[in-house]
């Protein structure tokens, strides 16, 4: 790693401490380290000591000469991010299927509409952890206004930690598939349902690749009010289902209720982003 001659680190995230490391010794030996920061609000958390010190960590960074960091949250959606990398670029999953296509197990998405049964779909996807929102969109299938208008499937490993909330809202009709899921039948997913979630809870307030893969398929997003996915929804001027925590019952009703017309074509911005996105990381290395 030290002696590569460009490095690109798709995740700083999991070990800072390596990173820091690595593209210290490289600029001092003059050679060029880029990467992605994947939670950037970590470093501005109002609790504990940690923050402060990752936010002081990435401030003296961002400033290094050689050493390049961006968030994957535009720095037009949260301008603070300028404090603690040199550039904000969107998430590669708001753009990365005009080059990959969705490529869906047609038999998988039969099997999911006849599970439906003709009513819309809304999906979960991805390992129901509880920062996701998982247990809100279960107390929301809980709720005696929850008429089962809306089939909800939920696709993707199951924690220890939400498997009540799960059984619970089993039982109340979702279907629940608690293994991997592979590329296939994920794109059969993105192909059938009419809604995505991606509401998450306020510690998991970042960028989403399942908002990102609904944009690209057409797809209602589902996310919670206030967050920087709601901010980047309004920015490419496309349309999303809002809800309150504070307030599942005005959610349910967005849900059965009628939904917003899509849009068409990719945004410009989504099309500027592939164009900046590829530019910065050139320039990085």
């Amino acid at each position: 790693m030290f002696q590569a001659k460009a490095l690109l680190f798709g995740s700083l995230d999991d070990d800072v401490k390596g990173f820091l490391l690595i593209a210290v010794v490289r600029m001092l030996i003059g050679k060029k380290t880029g990467a992605l920061f994947l939670r950037p609000q970590s470093c501005f958390s109002p609790l504990g000591l940690g923050a402060t010190c990752k936010y002081a960590i990435f401030r003296a960074l961002s400033k290094l000469p050689m050493v390049s960091i961006f968030t994957i949250v535009p720095f037009e959606i949260e301008p603070k991010y300028r404090k603690i990398a040199k550039q904000g670029v969107a998430d590669p999953q708001l753009w990365d299927r005009m080059i990959l296509p969705f490529q869906p197990s047609f038999q998988f998405a039969k099997h999911l509409m006849d599970l439906a049964g003709g009513r819309r779909i809304l999906a979960f996807i991805g390992t129901a952890s509880p920062f996701k929102g998982v247990r809100e969109l279960c107390n929301m299938m809980a709720h005696p206004q929850w008429d089962n208008s809306v089939f909800v499937l939920l696709a993707g490993k199951v924690p220890d930690a939400v498997s009540d909330a799960i059984r619970a809202a089993e039982a109340r009709g979702a279907v629940v598939i608690p293994r991997f899921i592979s590329n296939d039948e994920l794109d059969a997913i993105y192909y059938v349902a009419d809604i995505i979630w991606a509401g998450y809870q306020p510690s998991y307030d970042q960028a989403s690749g399942n908002f990102g893969r609904a944009v690209q398929a057409g797809k209602i997003p589902v996310v919670r009010e206030g967050t920087l996915i709601e901010r980047l929804a309004q920015l490419i001027d496309y349309p999303v289902l809002t809800i309150d925590f504070d307030n599942l019952q005005k959610g349910i009703e967005r849900l059965q209720g009628c939904l917003p017309n899509t849009c068409g074509p990719p945004h410009r911005f989504i099309l500027r982003s592939q164009e900046q996105f590829v530019t910065n990381m050139k320039n990085a290395l």
